[in-house]
């Protein structure tokens, strides 16, 4: 009698088993956003010096001049290369926040992430800077 509830047991293992192996479904593909540091990354158009001219020429300084820091700043870059689902990551306060969005909502559209020669959507963060340089050095 022992032997059958050993030999139940040991079928129920393996029949509870093999209906474990099917693969879980994946998410579909249009709504990914890759965030993979290997694969190449979206970019500013011109690269990062034209970034931080771009962020020189447009960037007004939202609140108390005493007031120095980061904030970072999270979105998506699609595609076509329009930036969406803005997200602060690390904030330096609200006035701060808000200019950094605003800053980056009006940039032309980015180069997206390319592979398999093909553009993809891709999170990216960018950090932001409000620091008072010393314009004699």
């Amino acid at each position: 009698m022992k032997w059958l509830y050993l030999i139940l047991v040991f079928l129920l293992f393996f029949v509870g088993a093999k209906g474990q192996s099917k693969p879980a479904t994946a998410p579909h593909k249009t709504n990914q956003i890759l965030i993979d540091p290997v694969e190449p990354s979206p970019s500013f158009p011109g690269g990062q010096k034209a970034f931080y001219k771009f962020l020189g020429k447009n960037l007004k300084w939202p609140g108390d001049p005493e007031v120095s820091g980061r904030v970072v700043v999270g979105f998506v870059v699609e595609k076509d290369g329009r930036l969406t689902h803005f997200k602060i990551l690390r904030s330096l306060g609200k006035d701060f926040d808000a200019e950094a969005l605003r800053v980056l909502k009006k940039s032309p559209k980015w180069i997206p992430a390319i592979i398999n020669g093909k553009p993809v959507r891709r999170g990216f963060m960018q950090p932001i800077n409000f620091i008072i340089s010393d314009s004699s050095e």
